[in-house]
C-alpha cells in the first residue's frame, strides 16, 4: 500500500518539502555564475555600447559606433566606438577576457590567468590601440595628441599591469565614465565647438560602415 503524506509525521513531511528546495537552491548557486558569464560573454559588446551611449547623452558628446577605416589602400581597421569629448577624442575598443591580465604594458603579449589558474597568452590590446590611433591620425590629419586610446574589458577581468601612459588605457567597463571625467578635467583648452562639428563630419566620411551618432538633445 503506497505511503501518503497523511501517514508521515511532521518532521518527515518537512524533510520531503525542504530537501528538494535546498537541492534546487544549491544547483542554482553553482550554475548561476557560469550561465551569467556565458550570457555576458555573448552580449558584452551590447552592454559596453549602452554604457558609452549613456555617457555620450549625459555629457552631450558626439558618438560614432562601428567605425571602420581604410589604410594602406587595401587594409581596414576597426574602432568599436569613437567618442568626441570637449577636449579629446576617445577611440574605444571592446574586449572580453575569461580571467585576469598580467604583464608588462609594453610587451607584445599579456598573460591571461583563467579562473582555474591556467595561464595563456593574449595579444596586448594596448598595442592595437596605439597602431589604430597612429593610422587614424595619418589619414585624417587629426592631431594625435587630441586622441585617447581606450581598451575596454569586462569588470570580472582583474588588471595587474602598471599603466603610466596619459594617452592609452586598459580599464574595466565600469570605470570608463570616471576615466573620461578625469581626462576631460585636464587643464587644457576645449576643442572649439564649430571645429569639433567639422572634425566629426570629416571623420564620419572615412567610415566604411553604417553610422550612428549620439548627441544629447538641448
Amino acid at each position: 500500500m503506497p505511503v501518503t503524506l497523511v501517514d508521515l509525521d511532521p518532521i518527515q513531511i518537512t524533510f520531503i518539502i525542504v530537501v528538494p528546495i535546498i537541492v534546487i537552491f544549491i544547483v542554482f548557486i553553482l550554475l548561476y555564475k557560469p550561465i551569467m558569464r556565458k550570457i555576458y560573454r555573448k552580449k558584452f559588446k551590447d552592454l559596453y555600447g549602452k554604457k558609452i551611449y549613456k555617457i555620450a547623452l549625459y555629457e552631450d558628446f558626439y558618438l560614432i559606433n562601428d567605425f571602420i577605416f581604410s589604410y594602406e589602400d587595401t587594409k581596414n581597421a576597426k574602432i568599436d566606438h569613437v567618442l568626441f569629448g570637449d577636449k579629446f577624442i576617445y577611440l574605444i575598443n571592446d574586449y572580453y577576457y575569461n580571467g585576469s591580465l598580467v604583464g608588462n604594458v609594453d610587451n607584445q603579449s599579456l598573460i591571461l590567468v583563467s579562473p582555474n589558474n591556467t595561464k595563456s597568452y593574449a595579444d596586448n590590446p594596448l598595442n592595437d590601440s596605439k597602431l589604430i590611433l597612429k593610422r587614424l591620425s595619418l589619414i585624417t590629419n587629426i592631431d594625435s595628441s587630441l586622441m585617447i586610446g581606450i581598451s575596454l574589458v569586462n569588470d570580472e577581468c582583474a588588471i595587474d599591469i602598471e599603466q603610466t601612459s596619459k594617452q592609452f588605457y586598459l580599464i574595466q567597463a565600469n570605470n570608463l565614465s570616471k576615466l573620461i571625467k578625469a581626462i576631460e578635467s585636464r587643464p587644457i583648452q576645449q576643442i572649439n565647438a564649430d571645429q569639433l562639428q567639422i572634425v566629426v563630419k570629416e571623420l564620419d566620411k572615412f567610415n566604411r560602415r553604417g553610422k550612428r551618432r549620439a548627441k544629447k538633445s538641448s
